[in-house]
This record gives C-alpha cells, sequence and structure tokens, in this order.
C-alpha cells in the first residue's frame, strides 16, 4: 500500500470517530438523568403529578357536560 492510501484509510477512521462523538455527545446533553428529554421538563414541578391533576379536570369536565 502507499502512503497515502493509508493516510487515507486514516482520515476516513478519524473522521466516522469525530462524528460519533459528536452525534453521542448531542444526544446525550438532550436527555437527564431520569432519561427524560431536558426542553420537554416542566419547570415548575413533576410532571407526573400536572398529567395526573389534568386527567382530573378532564374527567371534572366531562362530567359537568354529560348533565
Amino acid at each position: 500500500m502507499k502512503f497515502g492510501d493509508i493516510l487515507y484509510m486514516i482520515a476516513v477512521v478519524l473522521f466516522a470517530w469525530i462524528t460519533f462523538a459528536i452525534i453521542r455527545g448531542n444526544f446525550q446533553r438532550k436527555f437527564d438523568e431520569e432519561g427524560r428529554r431536558r426542553d420537554l421538563v416542566d419547570p415548575d414541578g413533576d410532571p407526573n403529578e400536572k398529567i395526573e391533576n389534568r386527567n382530573e379536570k378532564l374527567s371534572e369536565k366531562e362530567l359537568h357536560d354529560g348533565e
């Protein structure tokens, strides 16, 4: 193999490794320790509590609309 071929193969491997590292870093920054997306987490509190409250309100509204 010529020196140029070896250099080309090294460049391709480095490009693939750097691309993988960048994509992995971007992916890891989007999620917190619990696996939830950081941009979708409610800063005011527990998202599960808010969902339960919303479901209760919807149930109450459906009861009043049915009468």
